[in-house]
């Protein structure tokens, strides 16, 4: 199967899950009125209407960030169960807020305690059944009469068996795959590992293939073979033990001691992304108004100097432009030659700390009263906003770069320069400032070849608990 038709055939699942979710928040509602009152004329419609459209967006946007929309669900069911009651608690909690914030919101949502308790429960139970049972026979049913795929799994030999044994408890794969297993050890060296794959794949005429690294492949050897099969089209799976130490990957693939990350689909048309950023954009400006205006004049008031901070940075395919942040350092005061050597050091992997984790250059001496606030929870970064409106960023993808540390990317690392440098990515949300440079050049060249619009979504979701309470910074 190509990636084309695999694209389809998860676009229609995908499809498929939405519509389920909308027709099961309709029937829970339903459900949960007429158990309690006996009958639906105890509301007027505009409340059933409202509640069902809350309930809905919710559970959709939720079950996006959760993941829950995959066919690789069935893989776990233990993370199935918790995934799915954390988004039924996190939406039925946000219900009763919002009924509290609005006293009652009568008129607009239906105010009952029993009916919201009810909901809940009986929601999670359709939803459960919807993903255990109909949309795996819907899939099958996608999979009918088509040819089955044919998937390699090779490298370390102790892995090999337990992978394809964990693999084949999955619908996706004992309903429409083949695996062929080879134990060969791939080679430590990059681009012999990457041959190695590719040789086997032909030989075994394989759709795609489920890669096993062992500990003595390093991240070079991991990212040159990811290239080498994704420029080949060719749909892919990467095992190994150092994936959990990214922080980034795929829960339903990984086992307890193996981490997976997916490369099954190709990224998102550029076309709806654009028009996305500036509906975005100008909504975030909009809504942020007070709050940028509350810190320009913090920053005023507090320090002398411009209120915003021009720096150039290097973006898509390496074209400078001016980088917009709030300033939060006091004027003249910059240390380029400290930044230099530190990023030189850390791109040669000795800015590591005990637990080999990066640091970020200590500038407290330098940064205003104000300026630690707004660097802490990242509204330092706001006024790029601006900079996604000019289309020189987009709201997700690789941070931008210093020109100076250009020179310090290479091979596969230059290919972030591929896509419009972010406000947030991969890297922000699940590496932030503890990964070494290897691994988080890793994560923003995953975003390189791994972007979608879900993804997107998810990272941006998870963008605002990361700024306030997550390590480092932007």
């Amino acid at each position: 199967m190509t990636r084309a038709e695999a694209l389809s055939l998860n676009t229609r699942y995908y499809s498929a899950g939405v519509v389920t979710d909308m027709v099961i928040t309709a029937a829970a509602l339903i459900t949960s009125v007429m158990i309690r009152f006996g009958s639906l004329n105890v509301f007027p419609l505009t409340e059933y209407l409202g509640t069902f459209l809350f309930l809905f967006v919710g559970y959709f946007s939720t079950a996006l960030v959760e993941n829950l929309y995959s066919i690789r669900v069935t893989l776990n069911r233990s993370m199935l169960l918790y995934r799915s009651m954390r988004t039924v608690f996190l939406v039925t909690g946000a219900y009763i807020l919002f009924i509290f914030i609005l006293k009652g919101a009568r008129g607009i949502v239906i105010n009952s305690r029993m009916v919201t308790v009810m909901n809940m429960f009986i929601f999670l139970t359709y939803s459960l059944l919807a993903r255990m049972l109909i949309l795996p026979g819907f899939f099958k049913w996608l999979y009918n009469g088509r040819r089955r795929s044919r998937i390699l799994i090779i490298g370390n030999p102790e892995k090999n068996q337990s992978v394809a044994g964990f693999l084949m408890k999955s619908i996706v794969y004992s309903g429409g795959k083949e695996l062929a297993l080879c134990s060969e050890k791939l080679p430590e060296d990059s681009g012999k590992a990457a041959d190695t794959v590719l040789t086997k794949v032909a030989e075994k005429e394989c759709d795609g293939a489920i890669v096993l690294f062992d500990s003595s492949h390093t991240m070079n050897c991991i990212a040159e073979t990811c290239v080498t099969l994704n420029d080949k089209d060719i749909p892919f799976v990467i095992y190994g033990p150092e994936v959990f130490s990214l922080g980034y990957f795929d829960p339903w693939f990984s086992l307890d001691d193996y981490g997976a990350i997916t490369f099954i689909l190709k990224g998102r048309n550029k076309a709806p992304s654009r028009v996305l950023d500036i509906i975005l954009s100008l909504a975030a400006l909009t809504v942020l108004s007070p709050l940028m205006a509350a810190v320009a004049l913090g920053i005023k008031l507090t320090s002398k100097g411009p209120l915003i901070f021009r720096q150039e940075r290097v973006g898509f395919e390496e074209k400078h432009f001016n980088f917009l942040k709030f300033r939060s350092m006091k004027v003249g005061n910059t240390n380029t030659k400290a930044h230099r050597e530190y990023f030189r050091n850390y791109a040669k992997g000795e800015s590591a700390g005990q637990e080999k984790e990066t640091f970020k250059l200590n500038q407290t001496s330098r940064v205003t009263t104000i300026g630690r606030i707004i660097r802490k929870t990242s509204i330092d970064e706001l006024p790029q906003f601006i900079n996604v409106l000019k289309g020189e960023m987009t709201i997700v993808g690789p941070r931008p770069c210093i020109p100076y540390e250009l020179e310090h990317y290479r091979g596969w690392q230059r290919r972030r320069f591929q896509v419009k440098p972010g406000l947030t990515g991969i890297w922000q949300v699940y590496g932030r400032s503890r990964l070494p440079f290897d691994k988080s050049q890793f994560l923003d060249f995953l975003y390189t070849i791994d972007a979608t619009c879900a993804l997107d979504f998810r990272l941006i979701m998870k963008t605002v608990p990361v700024m306030f309470f997550g390590k480092g910074g932007l």
